[in-house]
């Protein structure tokens, strides 16, 4: 089998792959859904504030409630939810805060792990909406199932500690939401590991030890070390490599930088491969060495060829390698528009408006729901409910309450009687008697 072969049979081929069109349609499609729900849940809340009596309404995301001469009045204008490009700058942010919580730990997290974990940042919110489910509250427990997902060990206490304000149960809550959103699959296929094959490739050629295609049986290793040292310089290189292995090491790093950033953040995991992403980020690194990296794959453009079962081979690989172009420039420019949000005042700016906008139109009914659930988890197994525990009263196995001073008297009414008989005058008669 060969190596697409394999990738088509990977969960990440056949639930994660999209076109633009479909990946914009879904992601409207699952906006305008939380939309409804959100506008259905304030307004539901709302009502009930307006309908209670006596009480001052609690004021929550979302419920635009005015007193008038005493008189509740909710406002009637039109709840303003996020729009599914306003999701998307709220999704991208999380991401480059996934990047940076990475690095907060000792050792940092490998690049692997926080990779993973964007991906799964990405793919829960394919389905889900910031508004039912904030990113803050996900992006933590995305990376520590992340941590599992590429064991990378580390126990849930140790990890909660380097979460700002977090607790390991915060941390933990929504993690079968988040696997059940993934659709229980973890495996995600970066393109770290075919940069790492591409320059061993490249370093192997450089030595003279690299292998020709099987259809270009006339390149030999020292002719395909020839054309490697012959390669043109890249245009606007401040600074020229002393050597190909330098050059090579050189693009080396400007890829992977590129592939932990730009390709984290963007959509390109969605929309092409891995092997079409990691040369599209080595094109962008040096196109020169890319060019003739693809050139020792599928051959370069030759023309004239006397033969003509070898003009129509050099046909259909041109042909091939015009589609591969294409679609390495396309991942190659969305790869080269990304620019982080903190760099740039206005992106932040906006970014400013849209959580002040997500505060207003965040369901109600998904706010500190962890907490409550947690909460009352941890008061059924104790066997003490909340307003018991308030209120100092038991629970009995009927369900009952009683005070707690009340059954604390019959315990010590209890433990008379059990010890009356090895009283000290009882035990002195006892004594006499015997």
């Amino acid at each position: 089998m060969i190596e697409d072969t394999v990738y088509r049979t990977s969960s990440q081929y056949r639930f994660w792959s999209f076109t633009e069109d479909s990946l914009r349609t879904l992601r409207a499609k699952t906006n305008a859904s939380a939309s409804e729900r959100v506008r259905t849940a304030i307004q539901t809340k709302r009502q009930s504030g307006l309908s209670s009596t006596g009480d001052t309404p609690v004021s929550t995301p979302g419920s635009n409630v005015a007193t008038d001469d005493g008189k509740l009045k909710a406002k009637e204008d039109e709840i303003q939810c996020l729009t599914p490009e306003e999701e998307q700058v709220l999704v991208r942010y999380y991401c480059e805060q996934t990047l940076e919580l990475g690095d907060v730990y000792k050792p940092a997290l490998p690049t692997i792990v926080r990779a993973t974990a964007i991906q799964y940042l990405h793919r829960f919110y394919l389905t889900n909406s910031p508004m039912t489910y904030h990113p803050k509250t996900i992006m933590s427990c995305a990376l520590f199932l992340a941590t599992k997902t590429e064991n990378y060990y580390m126990s849930l206490r140790q990890f909660a500690k380097n979460i700002p304000g977090g607790t390991p149960e915060d941390v933990i809550a929504p993690e079968f939401l988040l696997m059940q959103s993934l659709r229980f699959t973890f495996d995600v296929r970066h393109p770290f590991r075919g940069l790492e094959g591409g320059v061993m490739e490249l370093n192997a050629i450089a030595q003279g030890m690299g292998q020709p295609a099987p259809h270009l049986p006339h390149q030999t290793p020292e002719d395909l070390r020839k054309d490697l040292l012959s390669i043109l310089p890249q245009q606007g290189q401040a600074q020229r490599p002393t050597s190909i292995t330098d050059r090579i090491a050189r693009a080396h790093g400007k890829a992977r930088e590129i592939l932990k950033t730009a390709a984290q953040v963007t959509d390109v995991y969605f929309l092409y491969t891995p092997a079409q992403i990691w040369l599209s980020a080595f094109f962008l690194a040096d196109k020169p060495l890319a060019e003739f990296y693809l050139n020792t794959k599928l051959g370069p453009d030759q023309k004239n060829q006397a033969d003509q079962s070898q003009q129509q081979q050099q046909n259909s690989l041109s042909a091939l390698r015009g589609k591969v172009l294409k679609t390495i420039t396309h991942c190659s420019n969305t790869l080269q528009s990304y620019k982080p949000l903190s760099s740039d005042i206005e992106q932040m700016k906006n970014l400013k408006r849209i959580a002040k906008k997500l505060y207003h139109c965040q369901n109600p009914e998904k706010i500190g729901a962890g907490v409550s659930q947690k909460r009352d988890a941890s008061a059924a197994g104790s066997g003490v409910s909340g307003a018991a525990a308030d209120s100092g009263k038991a629970v009995s196995e009927s369900g009952q309450t009683e005070p707690v001073s009340k059954k604390r008297r019959l315990e010590s009414a209890m433990g008379d009687g059990d010890n009356k008989g090895i009283s000290g005058q009882d035990l002195a008669n006892r004594v006499k008697e015997e």
